[in-house]
């Protein structure tokens, strides 16, 4: 097996690939945008060598985890499309598959829910639920959305339009993303807080980035200690995040065309998210410079500033959240202090 590039030869290369004046204008002007996205300073050639390693990391996770299903042939983006088509873990494209696939994202995090708790301590985790849409909704053709109000549960309704696109191996990573602990949990508590508006703007990046640190933080609680097809499906969602950051970063500050985008987003992730293909999302990260790039790096900055000891969890899951949304800069700073 080729070994793969360490991080340091990733930046070297990286740090090239930028270095010539073709590149140093527009290179300027993305860092720019990536730092006023993300809220603090980011170097564009370090943020896609940490996420092409992270992508690294989850694609030799997710080949253990293939290899243990039978599926050892191929590339790992290649075992993943092979797994998505399986239809021993599709939902029947009936109203009675629609329910299961609700009924077992709520499952999933009431069952992880006391462990969250000791990771919370007494903050407020939310009672958050998955529900579906209404005929009305489908009909219009709506994507999945929440609702956060204060005098009840919030909801988050999925899309499940196009069910036999959704493995059930994908749903329990959405569930944590959207429910609990992620948006769920999260947006109360910045209602509670009041922020200041302007304040919220500038820190544009930090919703999606707590949602995206939830989905890493269940599993490192051990959401997926005996399903190992839903944490393959962690795992692919992982892929998709970290995908954003390389190709956000390689089209804003690498020199990447459309079509090496589109290939490195492919050869990652394996297969379209569920509501976006591939070379839509690649082009919409590249009308929206910086943004996917900065909730991703967010998510990624919150992982490695939590503590390593579990005791303090709750303290810093507080810090994180209480006061509503900070530029990541200044929340930096903040926790540092």
């Amino acid at each position: 097996m080729t070994a793969m590039p360490s991080r340091r030869q990733l930046i070297a290369a990286g740090l090239a690939a930028i270095a010539t004046p073709a590149f140093a204008a527009s290179g300027a002007a993305y860092r720019a945008a990536l730092e006023a996205a993300y809220g603090g300073p980011i170097d564009p050639a370090v943020a896609h060598a940490d996420a092409l390693a992270a992508a690294r990391a989850a694609q030799a996770r997710a080949d253990v985890l293939l290899r243990g299903r039978g599926l050892s042939t191929g590339s790992v983006a290649e075992r993943l499309r092979a797994l998505q088509a399986d239809p021993r873990f599709l939902y029947p494209d009936t109203e009675a598959g629609r329910d299961q696939a609700v009924a077992e994202m709520n499952a999933r995090v009431a069952a992880l829910r006391p462990r969250l708790q000791h990771a919370f301590g007494d903050l407020p985790l939310g009672e958050g639920r998955a529900l579906r849409m209404s005929p009305a909704d489908v009909a219009a053709g709506k994507g999945g959305y929440r609702e956060a109000p204060a005098d009840r549960p919030g909801a988050y309704y999925v899309d499940l339009r196009n069910i036999r696109a959704r493995p059930a191996w994908t749903l329990t990573t959405v569930a944590f993303h959207e429910v609990i602990p992620g948006h769920l949990t999260q947006l109360p508590l910045q209602a509670a807080a009041h922020p200041p508006a302007e304040r919220v703007k500038a820190a544009a990046a930090y919703f999606e980035s707590w949602a995206i640190y939830a989905e890493q933080l269940c599993a490192d609680l051990g959401a997926y200690a005996a399903d190992p097809l839903g944490e393959i499906g962690y795992l692919q969602w992982r892929l998709f995040r970290l995908a954003r950051i390389v190709v956000d970063t390689g089209l804003g500050a690498m020199g990447w065309n459309h079509d090496r985008a589109i290939a490195a987003v492919r050869d990652l992730q394996g297969f379209d998210a569920a509501f976006i293909t591939i070379e839509a999302d690649v082009d919409r990260i590249a009308v929206t410079p910086g943004k996917y790039a900065a909730e991703g790096l967010g998510a990624l900055a919150l992982a490695h500033w939590r503590p390593k000891d579990q005791a303090r969890w709750p303290a810093f899951h507080r810090a994180v959240l209480i006061d509503g949304p900070w530029p990541f800069g200044e929340l930096e700073r903040r926790l540092q202090a």
